[in-house]
């Protein structure tokens, strides 16, 4: 069940000068684990390959009440003859964190892939620290399948990354 508190769309250029300045933001590279050395220029640079690549789609979360961009959603690595994707999520907002709005992104970027793109599976990394994440995730019907152990290296040491996965009879069948 979605709340209807927030749509998703397609990232457009007005929104690039945001999306650099949340990337820049050093609690926000820490956590999605980058440098923040993002540029005006590289993010048009991205944002030009990406409205041509139907390998990915970005959209960014807007609140219904005042259209205010709070984060992204988005498939990555589509893969449409195994139809699966990578599923990514941030609430850079921080006042919009742990209401909800995460929950109900998610759901409309599974619609889309299950719905539209006719996936059959949509799965996604995320490191243990993420509690809120993973009670997230969870609750909307993703499984666990795995730990990359020490896969990736922030603030000095090696972490594990947990894949969970969803697939679309699991998903299709929550709804019901």
């Amino acid at each position: 069940m979605i709340d209807n508190r927030v749509y998703i769309r397609i990232i457009n250029k007005d929104d690039l000068v945001r999306i650099t300045r949340w990337l820049n933001d050093p609690e926000i590279s820490d956590i999605m684990g980058y440098l923040p050395t993002f540029s005006i220029e590289s993010q048009n640079s991205y944002y030009e390959k990406l409205i041509n690549d139907k390998t990915r789609f970005i959209f960014a979360i807007c609140k219904k009440e005042n259209d205010e961009h709070i984060g992204n959603v988005g498939l990555g690595n589509i893969d449409y003859i195994h139809r699966h994707a990578m599923f990514s999520i941030f609430i850079f907002e921080h006042n919009s964190r742990s209401l909800g709005f995460g929950t109900e992104a998610t759901r409309l970027c599974l619609d889309f892939a299950f719905k539209r793109l006719n996936l059959n599976k949509v799965y996604l990394r995320t490191s243990e620290r993420f509690v809120s994440a993973i009670n997230m995730y969870e609750k909307i019907g993703f499984v666990k399948e795995g730990v990359m152990r020490q896969h990736y290296y922030t603030n000095g040491k090696y972490e594990d990354k947990i894949i969970y996965s969803i697939l679309k009879n699991e998903y299709l069948k929550e709804e019901d």
